[in-house]
């Protein structure tokens, strides 16, 4: 089909301004890199770019490769604990990160947090209620510091707490009063029982004056900073949910994704899983997984947490701008005639993944 073809075909099938214009977009797209595929066959490319591109193909995948694996083991083990217990449950913890989720183990909570945002992106889990708030530092995000009390007079740190005690014959005085030999002992009767704190001030060895509050300072641990109350940060730790209908989606476009790759490499495909490719446009495209057998290249895809439209149009762009031989959605839901045939058009094949 031509790109003039494909314009008429988007205007007749996507009649809503919402949806034409962004696919008019990726169309244009499209031109550009056809465009610009074009302008590079006739130009010379410098040695060291075609250096820097060579080197670039030869190991795309290395890094996304070894996070994609460990958000693959992390997912299913957390995907597990939903399943029975239904929720994530965070805790506090004392330290640099202020808190964490004790059933995902073994990884920092930043990765904790992506791999979190990756399932509320598929839709496979849900944001619950905020469970605490941690304290954190405002510049570096540290919640590991230590709270130091100043004087509300002068802001000093030299600050001591003044304790005032009551017996129950009823004198009440200064701590100092009370002590003998080491022992609390009313000075009025001489008893050593029925002591009680009575009340607290605080004295500033500078200014030389009491109150009854103080100011609470924090010191940041990892940055060194101070802030207050005023100007400190609060990091949130929400509970996290389970979509039961998402995830039965999500299991069934993972079997007939198995069933996909199972059945390439019986065809004699290599298989990396997932993959990113760098295409002629300098784009890092990522995939679920490719299949590689001589120079031939399948790219597969599901359509989890996105809608089926769009990513039929990023794909498109990518087919082109990789040169791709084939390329296979995995879609957990029905996808109407309008996007089998938007799909058709861009050399994209749409597999409907069966629910159990």
């Amino acid at each position: 089909m031509s790109f003039q073809r494909v314009i008429e075909w988007l205007a007749q099938n996507f009649q809503r301004i919402e949806v034409i214009l962004p696919i008019l977009a990726g169309a244009a797209v499209l031109a550009f890199l056809g465009i610009r595929h074009v302008g590079k066959r006739r130009s010379s490319i410098a040695v060291e770019e075609l250096g820097v591109v060579e080197e670039e193909a030869k190991h795309p995948a290395e890094k996304p490769l070894e996070i994609g694996d460990e958000f693959s083991e992390i997912r299913e083990r957390t995907l597990e604990i939903l399943r029975t217990r239904g929720a994530l449950r965070p805790a506090p913890i004392a330290g640099k990160e202020g808190g964490h989720y004790p059933d995902i183990v073994g990884i920092s909570l930043n990765k904790v947090e992506d791999f979190i945002e990756d399932l509320v992106k598929k839709g496979l889990a849900l944001e619950g209620d905020v469970e605490f708030s941690a304290i954190s530092c405002p510049l570096c995000g540290s919640s590991s510091q230590a709270a130091l009390v100043s004087c509300k007079n002068c802001g000093s740190f030299k600050v001591h707490e003044l304790r005032y005690y009551r017996h129950t014959c009823g004198y009440v005085g200064p701590e100092s009063s009370f002590l003998s030999d080491g022992e609390l002992v009313c000075p009025h009767c001489k008893s050593s029982e029925g002591m009680e704190l009575y009340h607290k001030r605080y004295y500033c060895g500078d200014c030389r004056k009491d109150s009854e509050e103080v100011n609470i300072t924090f010191k940041c641990g990892s940055c060194g900073s101070l802030y207050d109350e005023s100007n400190m940060a609060l990091k949130q730790f929400r509970r996290i949910e389970l979509s039961r209908e998402r995830l039965r989606e999500y299991e069934g476009v993972n079997r007939e994704l198995a069933a996909q790759l199972q059945r390439l490499r019986a065809e004699g495909y290599v298989i990396e899983r997932p993959a990113t490719m760098v295409g002629e446009s300098g784009v890092v495209h990522s995939f679920d997984a490719v299949a590689k057998k001589g120079d031939e290249v399948i790219a597969i895809v599901s359509s989890l947490g996105k809608p089926l439209t769009q990513l039929l149009l990023e794909l498109g762009i990518a087919k082109m701008d990789l040169k791709l031989s084939g390329l296979i959605v995995i879609t957990g839901k029905p996808s109407s005639p309008t996007e089998r045939d938007f799909a058709k058009s861009l050399g994209i094949e749409i597999i409907e993944a069966t629910r159990t």
